[in-house]
């Protein structure tokens, strides 16, 4: 992950056998699963960045 973005956890269940939840890119709204904490590692990386989620304008773009 190079880049920040900003994301919501959410843990349904934490217990002795695991850890259950979701989390979701703010930027894009995509959510991914997870079940372990290298689940959530690994979704946190997955899901798309603030940047690469939005089109990239140019300043001449905006001014049009």
């Amino acid at each position: 992950m190079d880049e920040l973005g900003v994301y919501v956890i959410r843990v349904y269940r934490q217990d002795q056998a695991g850890i259950d939840g979701m989390v979701e890119a703010v930027a894009s709204g995509e959510q991914l699963p997870f079940h372990s904490r290298d689940d959530l590692w690994q979704a946190l990386y997955d899901l798309p960045s603030p940047w690469r989620a939005q089109p990239f304008q140019s300043n001449q773009e905006e001014s049009s």
